[in-house]
């Protein structure tokens, strides 16, 4: 049995995507795009403290055909909280950039943050099967048919790992320069929402070995679907169960408007303030468990440890 807030949660984030797709699909047609969401609802954590982050998807060529305004206004009718202004979401977002430009200059950091939340905490809105397609097709480009039954999906073991240390580190250089608002909940989430994150992508990989290329794609296929939390349990079942008490205390606080509030006034400089410190020492003991998981689901010769070091 899950914690309670992430119950909660859950419940509340399934209740609301309902809502919003039965709302867009009354008022939208056609399918040559998509609607998806990241963030909170893309991992069925939300709260009513939570903004909503989706995004339009669709080919170059059919951009004009996109009803922004509408998408907006439905969405915006739905929840409250807007995504940031001038961010990576509210946009319209050409496949072609989504699924193959991975690496080298053209991978900005926002077409990183599009294709990493799209693929490791995603939920539809509107249109599933188009959602579904551009997935299935990034996956393709992370295991090509060159991937042996040795090997495990390290291309995206590598994405997912230069994902999450590029925004620890573009973190610690607002947070330097005075640019990180909300210091203390943006720490946190890196520490446990965005550390799960991380740790979901990385076990969806490592249960890619000893498949080929074919049953490689099946299996993140039928991972990366499931929310982090729900990926969690379909790995290491009940064992998990001591991360995600951590985790939920994680949620609860932040569920909370008055903790939110105190913690959105700690500054950048009062690491040792009691409640924040408190919340850290929580994050390095929910780093510890998912070690541990690691290392017990997998032998020391798994193709995983290898691929997180070297």
């Amino acid at each position: 049995m899950l914690p309670a807030t992430i119950t909660e949660n859950q419940a509340y984030s399934a209740a609301r995507l309902a809502e919003m797709r039965d709302a867009l699909a009354r008022h939208l047609h056609g399918g040559a795009f998509c609607v998806v969401v990241t963030g909170s609802f893309g991992r069925h954590e939300a709260s009513d403290q939570s903004d909503l982050d989706y995004f339009l998807i669709g080919r170059e060529a059919d951009r004009n055909l996109a009803p922004y305004r509408d998408v907006a206004d439905i969405l915006g009718a739905a929840v409250a909280k807007k995504p940031a202004a001038n961010g990576p979401f509210s946009s319209y977002v050409p496949a072609e950039e989504l699924v193959n430009r991975i690496g080298l200059d053209g991978d900005t950091n926002s077409i990183t943050t599009r294709r990493l939340l799209f693929l490791l905490e995603c939920e539809w809105l509107y249109n599933e099967n188009g959602k579904r397609a551009f997935f299935d097709q990034l996956i393709a480009n992370y295991v090509t048919d060159t991937v042996t039954s040795d090997s495990i999906a390290r291309f995206l073991v590598n994405d997912v790992i230069r994902y999450y240390r590029t925004i620890s580190v573009d973190f610690e250089i607002k947070t330097r320069e005075g640019h990180a608002k909300a210091w203390a909940p943006r720490r946190l989430k890196l520490v446990f929402s965005r550390k799960m994150l991380y740790f979901g992508g990385i076990i969806a990989a490592a249960e890619t070995a000893g498949l080929d290329y074919v049953g490689k794609r099946a299996k993140l296929s039928q991972l990366l679907q499931l929310p982090p939390i729900d990926r969690l349990q379909a790995v290491f079942g009940p064992r998990c169960l001591a991360a995600l008490d951590l985790y939920d205390h994680f949620l609860a606080q932040l569920n909370d408007p008055e903790t939110r509030t105190r913690l959105e006034k700690i500054d950048p400089n009062d690491r040792h303030h009691p409640e924040m410190r408190s919340l850290l020492d929580n994050g390095k003991q929910f780093s510890r468990e998912l070690i541990a998981l690691l290392n017990h689901r997998y032998a020391p010769d798994h193709p995983i440890h290898e691929a997180l070091l070297m």
